[in-house]
């Protein structure tokens, strides 16, 4: 958990391009799925509860091949099980834990395998997918960092004048069990962010206040990103779209 406190400065930020090869790795063009399991569609879930789902990779080539990581593109997805070698047409039952609390809707998050066939490219990608069904009394909070609801992740600071502060705010809930505290960093001097209240605990609501106050008038239009910390969810999802205008 991050603690509450003013921006720090960085920097540099990863690029979009530079996240999504994070988060969607870009299959081995040699291992030719050497090494692969099936996908699985668990239908409709309940969006209350921990799911616990069994899965099966098995070794296509001729020759031993170790298994050196098993990665997920989301963290609400973990896969349990102990690096191993696999002989030819040996298999492996995975146990992956699949937490929807928070998300409701469709859902298609991936697993990729990574083995001995190429060192630095997954070997294949298997996909869970299905539907998170609950009662949902956050759904006038349509977005999505993990457990905090946001009612948005865009905003606009516009009729901007010299030493004078204009701010935004978006609305949000934890809607996981456990407190949390989101923070957040950026490199536009006069930029801020706050939440109110500091922690929020589960079931709560508040708000982000995003300010801008400038020391002088931007000749152009600025878009940057903000990056919201202490919440368990992907640097895709953790992202906050912000446009400073005169």
């Amino acid at each position: 958990m991050c603690v509450t406190g003013a921006f720090a400065q960085v920097r540099t930020l990863p690029t979009r391009e530079q996240i999504d090869q994070i988060v969607h790795p870009t299959l081995s063009t040699t291992a030719h799925e050497g090494v692969r399991g099936e996908d699985v569609v668990l239908g409709e879930v309940d969006g209350s509860q921990t799911i616990s789902v069994e899965l099966t990779i098995r070794n296509y080539t001729n020759s031993r091949v170790a298994i050196t990581e098993l990665r997920t593109g989301c963290n609400c997805l973990r896969v349990v099980a102990t690096p191993k070698s696999l002989q030819p047409n040996e298999s492996m039952t995975l146990k992956a834990l699949f937490n929807p609390m928070g998300r409701v809707g469709e859902f298609e998050h991936e697993i990729y395998i990574y083995t001995s066939l190429d060192a630095h490219h997954p070997t294949s990608s298997l996909k869970l997918s299905g539907i998170v069904t609950t009662s949902d009394r956050f759904t006038h909070l349509r977005e999505h960092m993990g457990q905090l609801r946001l009612s948005r992740k865009s905003v606009t600071l516009d009729g901007l004048l010299v030493g004078t502060t204009r701010s935004e705010r978006i609305v949000v809930a934890n809607s996981g069990d456990s407190d949390i505290t989101p923070t957040a960093r950026h490199r536009i001097e006069g930029l801020q962010f706050s939440l109110h209240p500091t922690t929020l605990h589960p079931g709560e609501e508040g708000e982000i206040v995003i300010s801008y106050t400038p020391k002088r008038l931007p000749e152009q239009e600025i878009e940057t990103i903000i990056m919201v910390e202490g919440c368990e969810a992907q640097p895709t999802e953790r992202m906050i779209k912000i446009t400073i205008k005169r």
